[in-house]
């Protein structure tokens, strides 16, 4: 069987929002609208440009833009145990959507525009009323705004970007912890929601991203004993 490597997707993101004739200011810019622009290498499968122009290239950011989207809209909620040597305990994270994201079909995708090497897209998304109502809900005065880095390998493909965007979220949390709690607890859960454009970059051979979102806080389990 043909081994075939998955390419490497380098992101350029936009995030605006639209505040009567003028652009609001970046940190309320995902209250009402997403725009994305997103590009790929082309010649990932030079062989199926014949048939189905860019295809790939073409299944990489539909997958993208859900993923993104849903961190933006829905949010992602979280488990986290940080590690302890003396009891034994080694970190575990765990993090996903909080509901299925059921509006793939409300996604525009405006393009492709090749340019040398690369397919060049803008993906649009309008929000729902009840997803604009949860930023709000989020934005309050209770939920911190944090921010993390995270990465994972480029050979990953789509699984090491995923891994990279739950790495940020999870060294943001464990930061943001370590200073508000003396001891160790058992648990942390949560969620999260995505509060402006993420910083998406390779490094090394890895994919790097910087997050800043929204954290609230569900429970804090203690140990019951030292």
């Amino acid at each position: 069987m043909e081994r075939r490597i998955t390419p490497i997707i380098f992101l350029s993101l936009l995030l605006f929002c639209f505040a009567s004739s003028s652009f609001a200011e970046q940190n309320n810019s995902s209250q009402d609208k997403i725009q994305l622009y997103l590009w790929a290498l082309a010649d990932a499968y030079p062989e199926q440009k014949e048939d189905v122009p860019y295809s790939f290239t073409k299944s990489q950011i539909v997958s993208l833009s859900e993923f993104l989207i849903c961190g933006m809209t829905y949010g992602w909620e979280f488990t986290y145990t940080p590690s302890d040597k003396l009891r034994g305990v080694k970190e575990y994270f765990e993090c996903k959507p909080r509901f299925e994201f059921d509006e793939k079909s409300r996604i525009v995708y405006d393009g492709a525009f090749p340019r040398e090497d690369k397919i060049f897209y803008w993906v649009n998304f309008e929000k729902t009323e009840q997803m604009k109502l949860y930023y709000d809900q989020m934005s309050t005065i209770k939920n911190p705004r944090i921010r993390g880095d995270g990465k994972d390998r480029l050979s990953k493909g789509f699984e090491g970007l995923q891994n990279a965007c739950y790495n940020a979220i999870k060294n943001g949390v464990r930061a943001h912890f370590q200073k508000i709690i003396k001891n160790k607890p058992k648990e942390i859960s949560g969620t999260i929601l995505i509060r402006k454009v993420p910083a998406i970059y390779i490094d090394a051979g890895s994919y790097v991203v910087d997050l800043d979102f929204f954290l609230e806080t569900s429970k804090i389990k203690e140990y019951s004993f030292f």
